[in-house]
C-alpha cells in the first residue's frame, strides 16, 4: 500500500499527486513511468514519474482523470492509501548536450515533459518551451517550466491565454528561423499532436523524440499490448520506450490501437488536432439519426421507500452523444423558449466536444441556478418545446444536459469569484426562493451590495420546503447558495418582511429592493370536514417533510400517517405530495383530479414517475366533503363525479358535475394542493404597493412596482408559477435595477 501524502488540482480533471514510494524514489530517472493500480480489480494505469524526492522517499504524478480507473485515483485524499505502485518503468531519457532543443507539450502532455525539460537544461541544453491547452485554466506548470527555460511560449484554442491556436504554429516560427532553429525536438501529448509535429519538423532533418502512452496493461513486456511499430520492427513501450524517434514511428497503426477501447471509459489522451471541433461537424442527417438518450433512473420499487434523488444522472459518454443531436439553429428558439435565455446551442456545442469547463462557464454566466434548474424546469414546454429537432422526433434532453454540466462543474471546478467593481449601492432582496436568489446573483455581479431577507430558518425557499428531496437534493440547493456567498450575497434569516422590519424601513436603508416572497398562502374549499385532524395543505405536509425533516427518524416534527391518503390536485406539487406520502409509508395514496389526465398542468415526467410508484389516479372527481370520526379524525371523503365542458379562460375544458354522481371513498390522511394566493403579512404594511384583485402585487413591464425603486417578481406578481418563470423574473428585474441606480 502507498500513501498518499499531497493532492492538489492544477487544473479541472488534473491533479498533482505525491506518492510515498521510497524504492521508486530511489531509483527514479527522468523519462521514467509507473503502473498504478488503485485497488483490487481495477485498471492498471501507466503514469509518468514527473519528479521525485530521494530524500523523503517520495515520487510526484500527475493524473488527468478522464476514465474510471484515473478518476478513482485522484479521489484518493492526503492519508489515504493506493493498493498498487509498480516502477519505475520503461527506459530512462537520453540526456545530452544537443546545444537548442524545443521541448512541445500538449494537454497534461505537459506534466511528462517537465522532468526531461528540467534534465536537459540542467545538461546544458538552450531550452525553449512550447505548451498547449483548450483554454487557459487547462495550461499546467508554467511558472514551473518558465524558471529554466530561455523561452517559454503559450498557445490556446480559445485564445485565452498566450497565442490563439495549436503548438504546431509558434514551432513552425522557430523552425524557419535559422537563429532558432533546434538541434533537437521533444514533443509529448497526444498521438495526432505528436504525429502533426513529427510531419512538421521531417522536412527541416531535425531530430524528433516523441514519448508514447499506448494501452498497456502490466509494464513489463510481458502482455505485448504496448507494442509499436518503429522503423519497421515492432518495439514495445514498456521496454524499449516509452521515448522513440518520432520520424520512424508508425502513428497511424498506434491511432487506430489507441482506438481500441474508445467506447470504455478508458484513460488515454485526447486531442482535438485530430479534427479539432469534428463532432459539430455532423451534418443534419446525421444528427437526426441519434437517438434520444435515456435517464438512469432508481427503480419504482426501491425509490418508492427511500428519499434518494430518482434521476441518477447522464454519463460523460451518454451527454457527449446526446449534445450531437443539437442541429445547431441558427434562429436557436431554444434560447427564445428560456425564461432566463440561456445560450443552449453554446453550451450544447461544447459538451459534444467533452469541453464540460466551457460549457460550464457558460451555463453560469447566463443562470444562477443549473444544477436546480437542469432538475426541476419544465423544460418539455419551454426550451425542448420549441427545440427544431423535436418537430421531427424527440427534442434534445436540454434539461438533462444542463443538470450534468452543473453537476460536473461542482465536482471538477472550483467556484471562479468573477472581478467585481463595487457601485456603492446597496440593494435589498425579500424572499431566498429562486426569484430572489437570480436576482441577488445577478445584481452581486454588478457590483451592487446585495442582502438577502428569508423569513425562514435557512436558504432556498420553495427549493428547500416545497420540492422534495427526490426531486431536488438539498445538497445542490445549499451549493447554488453558497455560490452566491462567494461573490459577495449576504443572507440575513428569521427576518419577516412586514412584521420584523417593513417595505418603508428597507428603503431608508438600501437604494432599491426586489420583492419575490411568493405566494404562500394555500387555498382551501371551506368544505364540511376541511378542519379535520389529518387533513392537510401540500403547503403544510411538504414543509413538514422537506423543510423540518419529519422523513427522518431523528426528526421531532411529526406528520400524521395512516392507510389511505387522498390527495386533491393535478400540478407539480400535488405529485409531490402525493409521492411523498408514498415514501412515508402509507399503503394507499389517491391522487383525485377533476380533469383528465391530458389536462393535468404536472409535468409528464413526474406523472409517469408516480404512476410507476403505485400512485393510484382518480379522474373527473371534485371535493365535496370530508368526513370525520368521534374523536376528530378523517374517515372518508365525499366527492361529485365530473365531466368535461366548454374550454374555460385557461383553454382548458371545464369540469361540470355529473347529475347524481356522488361516490364516497375511505380516507385517514387528505392533502389539499389545489393552489396557492398572495400572502398579505408584507403589503398590508406598505400602503402605496398597488396590488390587483387576488392581491398580487402589480409591476410594470420591467418589474417596478407603484413605488420608484421597488421592484418584485415572481409568484407574488404573477400567482403560483414554475421556479424558471420566477427566475426570470429575477433576472430581468436586475438588469432594470442595475440602470435605475445608475441613473439614480
Amino acid at each position: 500500500m502507498y500513501r498518499v501524502l499531497e493532492n492538489e488540482v492544477l487544473a479541472p480533471q488534473v491533479h498533482r499527486m505525491i506518492i510515498e514510494a521510497p524504492r521508486i524514489a530511489a531509483a527514479r530517472k527522468p523519462g521514467q513511468f509507473v503502473i498504478i493500480r488503485c485497488d483490487e480489480g481495477d485498471e492498471r494505469i501507466p503514469l509518468t514519474i514527473a519528479d521525485e524526492n530521494k530524500d523523503a522517499g517520495t515520487i510526484t504524478i500527475i493524473v488527468q482523470a478522464i476514465g474510471d480507473a484515473t478518476k478513482k485515483i485522484v479521489s484518493r485524499q492526503k492519508g489515504e492509501f493506493i493498493r498498487d505502485v509498480a516502477g519505475p518503468l520503461g527506459k530512462a531519457t537520453e540526456i545530452e548536450n544537443f546545444g537548442k532543443v524545443v521541448c512541445v507539450g500538449g494537454g497534461v502532455g505537459t506534466a511528462v515533459l517537465f522532468p526531461l525539460a528540467k534534465a536537459l537544461a540542467a545538461a546544458g541544453n538552450e531550452v525553449t518551451t512550447i505548451i498547449g491547452g483548450r483554454t487557459a485554466s487547462l495550461v499546467i506548470l508554467r511558472d514551473e517550466l518558465g524558471a529554466f527555460s530561455k523561452e517559454l511560449l503559450v498557445t490556446t484554442e480559445d485564445g485565452s491565454l498566450g497565442t490563439k491556436g495549436f503548438v504546431t504554429a509558434p514551432l513552425e516560427e522557430i523552425l524557419k528561423d535559422e537563429a532558432r532553429k533546434p538541434d533537437a525536438v521533444f514533443a509529448i501529448g497526444p498521438v495526432p499532436m505528436m504525429n502533426a509535429i513529427c510531419e512538421q519538423t521531417r522536412p527541416y532533418g531535425v531530430h524528433t523524440i516523441v514519448s508514447l502512452n499506448p494501452i498497456m496493461v502490466d509494464g513489463t513486456g510481458m502482455c505485448g499490448g504496448c507494442r509499436v511499430t518503429v522503423n519497421n520492427e515492432v518495439k514495445f513501450a514498456c521496454v524499449d520506450g516509452p521515448e522513440f524517434d518520432g520520424h520512424q514511428v508508425d502513428f497511424k497503426e498506434l491511432s487506430a490501437r489507441q482506438q481500441h477501447y474508445v467506447n470504455d471509459q478508458h484513460d488515454r489522451y485526447s486531442c482535438r488536432m485530430n479534427g479539432a471541433g469534428k463532432e459539430n461537424q455532423l451534418t443534419p442527417k446525421e444528427r437526426m439519426a441519434i437517438p434520444r438518450t435515456s435517464m438512469p433512473e432508481q427503480d419504482p420499487e426501491v425509490r418508492s421507500k427511500n428519499f434518494s434523488e430518482v434521476n441518477l444522472g447522464l454519463s460523460e459518454e451518454a451527454a457527449i452523444q446526446e449534445a450531437k443531436r443539437c442541429l445547431l439553429c441558427k434562429t436557436r428558439p431554444c434560447v427564445a423558449g428560456c425564461p432566463v435565455a440561456v445560450r443552449i446551442p453554446d453550451f450544447l456545442a461544447r459538451v459534444a466536444e467533452g469541453r464540460f469547463d466551457e460549457a460550464a462557464e457558460i451555463l453560469r454566466e447566463d443562470n444562477a441556478l443549473p444544477a436546480t434548474t437542469g432538475r426541476v424546469c419544465p423544460q418539455e414546454t419551454q426550451c425542448e418545446g420549441v427545440c427544431v429537432r423535436g418537430k421531427n422526433g424527440e427534442p434534445v434532453a436540454i434539461g438533462w444536459l444542463e443538470r450534468f454540466v452543473a453537476d460536473w462543474a461542482a465536482e471538477n471546478l472550483e467556484m471562479k469569484v468573477p472581478d467585481i467593481t463595487p457601485t456603492g449601492k446597496k440593494v435589498a432582496v425579500i424572499g431566498c426562493g429562486p426569484g430572489g436568489l437570480t436576482a441577488a446573483g445577478e445584481l452581486a455581479r454588478k457590483g451592487h451590495d446585495v442582502t438577502v431577507f428569508e423569513a425562514l430558518h435557512t436558504s432556498g425557499g420553495v427549493l428547500r420546503y416545497g420540492i422534495p428531496e427526490f426531486r431536488l437534493p438539498k445538497a445542490i440547493v445549499d451549493q447554488e447558495v453558497a455560490n452566491l456567498s462567494a461573490i459577495g450575497v449576504k443572507f440575513e434569516y428569521n427576518v419577516i418582511v412586514g412584521q420584523t422590519i417593513t417595505i418603508p424601513q428597507i428603503m431608508e436603508e438600501f437604494d432599491s429592493c426586489f420583492i419575490a416572497n411568493g405566494a404562500g398562502l394555500p387555498i382551501f374549499l371551506n368544505l364540511p370536514g376541511e378542519n379535520l385532524k389529518g387533513v392537510y395543505s401540500s403547503n403544510e405536509y411538504l414543509t413538514r417533510v422537506n423543510l423540518m425533516d419529519a422523513y427522518k427518524r431523528t426528526s421531532t416534527t411529526k406528520v400524521a400517517r395512516g392507510p389511505v391518503t387522498v390527495v386533491f390536485g393535478g400540478g407539480n406539487t400535488a405529485m409531490d405530495a402525493a409521492r411523498t406520502a408514498k415514501r412515508m409509508g402509507e399503503g394507499r395514496v389517491i391522487l383525485a383530479y377533476r380533469r383528465t389526465k391530458e389536462e393535468m398542468p404536472a409535468r409528464v415526467e413526474e406523472i409517469a414517475h408516480a404512476e410507476e410508484e403505485g400512485i393510484e389516479f382518480m379522474f373527473l372527481v371534485s371535493p365535496l366533503a370530508i368526513g370525520g370520526t368521534e374523536d376528530g379524525w378523517v374517515k372518508s371523503v365525499k366527492m361529485q363525479q365530473m365531466e368535461l365542458g366548454e374550454p374555460d379562460e385557461s383553454g382548458r375544458r371545464r369540469p361540470v358535475p355529473v347529475e347524481g354522481g356522488e361516490i364516497e371513498i375511505e380516507a385517514d390522511i387528505v392533502i389539499m394542493s389545489i393552489g396557492t394566493m398572495a400572502n398579505p403579512l408584507l403589503t398590508s404594511t406598505c400602503p402605496d404597493l398597488k396590488l390587483n384583485k387576488w392581491g398580487n402585487i402589480e409591476a410594470d413591464e420591467n418589474q417596478m412596482t407603484s413605488i420608484p425603486g421597488v421592484f418584485a417578481g415572481g409568484d407574488i406578481v404573477r400567482g403560483g408559477a414554475t421556479v424558471i418563470l420566477a427566475m426570470g423574473d429575477g433576472k430581468k428585474a436586475a438588469q432594470n435595477m442595475h440602470e435605475y441606480l445608475m441613473n439614480n
